[in-house]
């Protein structure tokens, strides 16, 4: 079994993460333990101008 990495908050990044709706947080904290682990949730998406393979 793999370690999962602890997620590391800058604080304005965690005050308006808990602006959020109790949904929305769940499923991102969903898709950032996934990518703790070192996978890909399914709801990620590639950003677009960043060049290939940044997500």
């Amino acid at each position: 079994m793999r370690a999962t990495r602890p997620v590391s908050w800058l604080t304005p990044a965690l005050k308006a993460f808990g602006e959020f709706p109790e949904g929305a947080r769940e499923i991102m904290l969903d898709a950032l333990s996934i990518a703790a682990e070192g996978g890909k949730a399914a709801i990620v998406k590639p950003m677009k101008g960043g060049g290939s393979g940044v997500f």
